[in-house]
């Protein structure tokens, strides 16, 4: 398991925290240290995001989907409470479940995950997320009418290009609960069986990847 410390954020204060010294700095590494030897397969970021915006390029740079990012003032409290320590490093354990829940449900309506993971925040908020590709299923196409124009036909050849050029964009997704991150996957699986599914979303695929902000 990899504990990253991430400093290049101005509001990241953790590195600094560990290297003060004195009892509370020391308490805090060596509880990193522990954390790293109990969940090896998780990769714990301890992080405090200034904006959504520097939080998103932390999700956006992430891959696979072990990935917990936390906030220092949670992680020093997790250092010197046993009860707010056994709440976090629940939520740290469950990660790779979260993981494969959070695939699956990308895959009932044709996504392929390209990251996901949990992040809590200063106020001891969880939020799991997810980045997508959407892969068009061979059989969204197949309830076409034979009686379409070619006119109909041909437009529908555009749309196809436009949606699978889109498909290539990443799209990213939040929710403060994985049952509603899991029910937004289910809408779409639903909207995809009706026809009524938008693969490019409201920014038509651009370059930066869809956003779909799903706080509440």
């Amino acid at each position: 398991m990899a504990i990253t410390e991430i400093s290049g954020y101005p509001n990241a204060r953790a590195a600094d925290n560990a290297k003060n010294g004195g009892k509370a700095g020391n308490e805090t590494r060596d509880y990193l240290s522990r954390l790293k030897e109990k969940y090896p397969d998780v990769n714990i970021t301890v992080a405090d995001f200034k904006n959504e915006r520097q939080e998103d390029g932390y999700m956006f740079g992430c891959s696979g989907g072990n990935n917990v990012v936390i906030s220092s003032d949670i992680i020093r409290k997790m250092a010197s409470d046993p009860e707010t320590a056994a709440k976090y490093e629940k939520i740290i354990e469950e990660a790779p479940e979260a993981a494969r829940i959070i695939k699956d449900g990308l895959a009932s309506y044709g996504s392929e995950m390209i990251a996901c993971g949990t992040a809590v925040d200063k106020n001891g908020r969880v939020t799991y997320w997810s980045i997508s590709r959407h892969k068009p299923r061979e059989d969204e196409g197949k309830k076409i009418s034979d009686k379409k124009s070619a006119a109909e036909k041909l437009k529908e050849k555009r749309e196809k290009k436009k949606s699978e050029e889109a498909a290539k964009q990443k799209r990213l997704e939040k929710s403060e609960t994985l049952e509603k991150l899991l029910k937004k996957f289910r809408d779409k699986a639903r909207e995809i069986a009706d026809g009524t599914f938008a693969v490019g979303g409201k920014n038509g695929g651009e370059e930066k990847g869809d956003q779909l902000d799903m706080r509440v």
